[in-house]
């Protein structure tokens, strides 16, 4: 399935949630904002998103002006959001996803990460790397399931890359 930057997909997740995957830009600067206001834990990994509010809302402006954005939609609410930020000379780019502590383990990050990977594809990019803390098992779990191998690793956080 192709994506292009204007389409979504309404999804069901594992509990029977109706959802929505899509391309995430400026206009939704503020709902983006509030899923981050009561995001928790706070900072979920390595100081993200900030738990401070001005802190915040500078990181998610940057984001969306500089990255490739992906929302997941509950009815008027987001509820996960994925960036790739760019680096378009070497072809690849930093992989970022959060979704909202109601909505884990539902298959909301697999769809925000398939999603992400297909624009991606798109747009030319042949590889994708993150970091991850080696704690956050949930994470680790999913990027393995989805192809991420790891490609650096020291005491406190990995590197996981998947070839596209």
């Amino acid at each position: 399935m192709t994506m292009d930057q204007t389409h979504s997909i309404t999804l069901k997740s594992k509990s029977g949630l109706c959802y929505s995957v899509g391309s995430g830009s400026a206009i939704d600067c503020s709902l983006i904002l509030d899923m981050y206001r009561v995001f928790s834990p706070k900072p979920a990994s390595q100081g993200l998103p900030p738990a401070d509010t001005e802190t915040c809302e500078k990181w998610v402006k940057d984001i969306l002006e500089v990255g490739i954005n992906v929302v997941a939609r509950t009815g008027d609410k987001i509820t996960g959001h994925a960036a790739l930020i760019p680096d378009r000379k070497r072809h690849t780019g930093e992989f970022i996803i959060f979704v909202h502590q109601d909505c884990r383990n539902l298959g909301v990050g697999t769809e925000l990460t398939r999603w992400t990977f297909e624009r991606a594809r798109g747009l030319g990019f042949r590889s994708i790397w993150l970091t991850v803390a080696v704690n956050n098992f949930i994470a680790i779990k999913l990027y393995r399931k989805l192809g991420f191998e790891y490609c650096e690793m020291d005491d406190c956080e990995r590197t996981m890359s998947i070839e596209l």
